[in-house]
C-alpha cells in the first residue's frame, strides 16, 4: 500500500456549508478511492505536503493522508 499516491483533489461541500477536499487515491493495484478531508484534516495535508495549492497535494502518499485523518480525529 506504500504505492498509494493522491492523483486528483477536489472540494466539496459538506455538512452545514463547509467546504471540504475530496482527495482521489490510486492503489498500486489500479483501484481508486476518494476520502474526505475535513477543515482540520485538509489544513494538516497541505502542511505536511508543503502545498500551497490544492495540486500540491497530486503526486504525495496515502501515509501523509493517514496522518492528516488522524490529526483532525486527535483534536477531540
Amino acid at each position: 500500500m506504500t504505492d498509494a499516491k493522491i492523483i486528483a483533489v477536489k472540494l466539496s461541500a459538506a455538512h452545514e456549508g463547509d467546504a471540504e477536499l475530496i482527495v482521489d487515491i490510486r492503489y498500486s493495484n489500479g483501484g481508486v478511492t476518494q476520502v474526505p478531508l475535513d477543515r482540520y484534516a485538509s489544513e494538516a495535508l497541505m502542511t505536511a505536503c508543503t502545498a500551497d495549492t490544492a495540486d500540491d497535494l497530486i503526486g504525495h502518499g496515502w501515509e501523509k493522508v493517514r496522518h492528516a485523518l488522524q490529526v483532525s480525529y486527535s483534536r477531540f
